[in-house]
């Protein structure tokens, strides 16, 4: 009777353990996603690169629906889609453009790791993070802005890319 109740205490913490050690955090699967969408440069249409990001319509709800700063709520509510589209299009050609500048072949590239640090704004807990990727044996190094809408992590601005100096 004794084995038996060991046995099962455990079974029932090696499941929890291994239940939560393996599974990644919303915050770090930015940094995959992000990663995968690099890998797409080559192919990707501008209309498809911004799906990966937090559509204007979205930013509207979230501030409507969240207790946030009103300096943040009134800044959303009066961007329009074009300038929203622009700043888009921005960082599409601007990644596009450094990739050809750098040579970067965007299906070969391989991931190195994600980091960020959250910094609390306007009542929005934003993660600004780094993806780190690896081209022909030189590093390079993405700077995006995410945070929480719904419990998902959302792309919010990817900036351009730079090589890592040693």
């Amino acid at each position: 009777m004794k084995k038996s109740i060991y046995i099962l205490a455990f079974v029932v913490v090696s499941t929890i353990i291994s239940c939560t050690s393996s599974q990644p955090k919303p915050a770090e699967l930015v940094g995959k996603h992000t990663f995968e969408l690099l890998q797409k440069m080559q192919t990707i249409s501008q209309a498809d690169f911004n799906k990966h990001f937090i559509s204007l319509e979205e930013l509207r709800v979230f501030a409507k629906d969240t207790a946030i700063k009103e300096t943040f709520r009134n800044a959303v509510t009066k961007v329009s889609q074009e300038t929203h589209d622009k700043k888009l299009q921005q960082a599409y050609e601007m990644i596009k453009e450094s990739g050809e500048r750098h040579t970067i072949d965007w299906k070969t590239i391989t991931f190195k790791e994600y980091v960020y640090q959250t910094r609390a704004d306007s009542g929005i807990l934003f993660h600004d993070g780094y993806v780190v990727f690896v081209n022909n044996e030189k590093e390079y190094v993405a700077k995006i802005i995410s945070f929480a809408v719904n419990d998902k992590q959302r792309l919010y601005s990817l900036a351009n890319f730079e090589p890592v100096r040693k």
